[in-house]
């Protein structure tokens, strides 16, 4: 983890008293980076007692959550229960922070905490791990697509609600009569089918859409990370409301905003489409006794099927990025 406000917090050399730092003075709610006598990582919310309910807390995996006094104030306190959720914790932390910033009323931002918690909890709950460098580039795939092309022919919220891989649908994309999936690759000229349903649609049109991304650094120029993405849609969207949508879907799919991501640079090359039609290079049929199939499409022998200019302006996507 780059970003350590706990490393310069000695322990608390008192028992029962924390020792710690203001996170952010600029909140409406007092948050604070802390330890206790042992040493041991906190997250502390301080804020009048009327405003934090004795409510039941979400449990978190990793992470411990408890309700403490001091003074006139109730605390939340976070403490981190397993050095594998460190940054985990810190991406809570900070979401707590960021997700209340420009809040001007302490009893609705503490409503605000709980809510990101309850969202979180259900993160953690069905996430064991952090994703991979490949699914982070599938990801990537997908805010192009939702940036280069539905959110110019849509409303955010429109195209925000086209975006259905988070909910764990079968395509990635569906809207009007078509259903688009999703996919990366680099030089090998060829993808990754990863369930058999993937290159089947009960709509009217499955279109293929395929990203060519390169690995690359930050020395490179035009190279981007997850977080230039992310930001970029952000700045396309403009509303608080949505904004919120978007970072719920994102952890919805999987993503919370870890610092090693920022590592990953990738370099767009060009992308193209396909119509996925009857005769296109797939597996029709699963033999008796075969729940799940994985292979690879070899996208040489698909240059028949690269949608044309009709077909995308019927989708209403003007490709401009081939």
């Amino acid at each position: 983890m780059k970003n350590d406000p706990w490393s310069n917090i000695n322990p608390s050399a008192t028992d029962n008293r924390l020792s710690g730092i203001l996170a952010d003075k600029s909140n409406i709610l007092e948050f604070y980076w802390a330890k206790d006598t042992f040493g041991n990582l906190l997250f502390v919310l301080s804020a009048p007692s009327e405003i934090i309910p004795n409510a039941k807390i979400p449990k978190l995996q990793g992470i411990d959550i408890a309700i403490g006094k001091y003074g006139r104030n109730n605390q939340l306190i976070f403490s981190l229960e397993s050095k594998e959720y460190k940054d985990i914790f810190y991406t809570l932390c900070m979401d707590l922070i960021s997700s209340t910033k420009v809040l001007h009323d302490e009893e609705y931002a503490v409503n605000t905490v709980l809510y990101r918690l309850d969202k979180w909890q259900h993160f953690l709950k069905n996430r064991r791990k952090i994703i991979d460098k490949r699914q982070l580039k599938g990801l990537a795939g997908e805010l192009l697509f939702l940036k280069n092309y539905l959110l110019v022919r849509d409303s955010a919220e429109a195209a925000l609600s086209f975006w259905k891989a988070p909910l764990q649908s079968v395509h990635d994309f569906e809207f009007d009569n078509f259903s688009v999936e999703v996919k990366t690759k680099s030089s090998v000229n060829s993808i990754y089918i990863s369930s058999y349903e993937q290159l089947f649609s009960e709509l009217d049109y499955l279109l293929l859409y395929v990203a060519t991304l390169n690995d690359s650094t930050s020395r490179t120029p035009k190279a981007f990370n997850i977080y230039t993405l992310i930001d970029e849609i952000k700045a396309v969207i403009s509303d608080t409301v949505l904004e919120e949508r978007f970072e719920n879907l994102l952890m919805q799919y999987g993503f919370v905003g870890l610092e090693e991501y920022r590592d990953y640079w990738f370099l767009f090359v060009s992308d193209e489409f396909y119509e996925v039609e009857e005769d296109f290079p797939r597996i029709t049929d699963l033999p008796e006794g075969i729940e799940n199939l994985t292979y690879r499409v070899n996208l040489e022998k698909c240059k028949a099927f690269k949608a044309d200019i009709k077909l995308l302006e019927k989708a209403g996507i003007r490709n401009e990025y081939s």
